[in-house]
């Protein structure tokens, strides 16, 4: 591991309760993309970090702890509890939403890199290389896939560069996403987590203006919420609204009961419930928030 990347990793280590692993093997491409490392729960309960391209371990590496950073620091973690039942369709669903949220975050870690001195013209020129080589992949009209990687360009490098002529209809689609990224500063839990919220709606909005169908991620994927101290002493019913969706609890394989925000309708939590009578709901939906989150142990960020 880097030298210069020892305080990060143990800033990182001291947050999470299992020991970090890091594993640095694969060729070097000469190129970066942000799939060229990933996380892996091993059955020793160990966390293993995973460098798989070698071109710029320092810039891959930090990249990862750094999203294992914020997370531990507060930033909601996207879940993913229920399932619609086609394991195509909720793969589609999960990439789109893991790709929309890492979008919105890489700005916050691009921030740090620079203060970590982990950025400068040699990494901004091998992650357009990337951008160009992923992008350049040949597909007639609008690519989904090409306008995720548009709008990450879009965070990393700037909505004006080479890589834009490998994809102009994406990276048009995307730069109507990468505007609500700007709107204003991410640099707390609860702004992040509304700018997402807002990235995942736009992104639906560009799909159906291309004739594509709309995701259902304001269901499907989980975004625990960040609450302030009086939220949290409030009713479930006054903020959280709970459905019984169609869609299965991973957990329970039931019909999942899940919890949309009254005010911009994502899904907060998925309660692990199988079954209960009206009167149950009634009085779940009376109790004071905090209990019912602490009670069925789901993550949430004090404001």
């Amino acid at each position: 591991m880097p030298e210069k990347l020892q305080p990060l990793f143990d800033e990182v280590q001291k947050r999470y309760t299992m020991p970090i692993e890091v594993v640095i093997d694969g060729p070097a491409s000469g190129v970066l993309t942000h799939a060229q490392s990933h996380q892996e729960l091993l059955a020793n309960d160990h966390l293993q970090i995973t460098v798989s391209d070698t071109t710029n371990v320092a810039y891959t590496l930090s990249h990862e702890l750094l999203h294992m950073r914020f997370t531990a620091a507060g930033y909601p973690p996207l879940q993913f509890h229920i399932a619609s039942g086609n394991p195509d369709v909720d793969q589609q669903f999960f990439a789109v939403a893991t790709a929309l949220y890492d979008a919105a975050l890489h700005g916050q870690i691009k921030a740090w890199q620079q203060k970590l001195g982990l950025w400068d013209a040699t990494v901004e020129k091998q992650l357009t290389d990337g951008y160009v080589q992923t992008l350049g992949m040949a597909a007639d009209g609008l690519s989904v896939f090409r306008t995720l990687t548009a709008l990450d360009a879009d965070v990393m490098i700037g909505t004006f560069g080479e890589w834009t002529t490998a994809a102009p209809e994406e990276a048009e689609a995307a730069e109507q996403l990468y505007m609500i990224l700007q709107e204003k500063p991410l640099d707390t839990p609860f702004a992040f987590r509304r700018a997402v919220v807002k990235l995942w709606r736009q992104f639906d909005n560009v799909l159906t203006q291309h004739g594509f169908q709309a995701t259902l991620n304001d269901e499907f994927a989980t975004l625990p919420p960040v609450l302030s101290e009086r939220q949290l002493r409030l009713a479930v019913n006054q903020t959280y609204e709970i459905r019984h969706s169609v869609m299965r609890d991973r957990t329970t394989k039931h019909r999942a009961y899940v919890a949309q925000g009254k005010g911009d309708g994502q899904n907060a939590f998925v309660l692990p419930l199988q079954s209960d009578s009206p009167e149950a709901f009634q009085a779940l939906y009376r109790r004071p928030l905090k209990e019912v989150l602490d009670q069925y142990q789901l993550d949430y960020t004090i404001r």
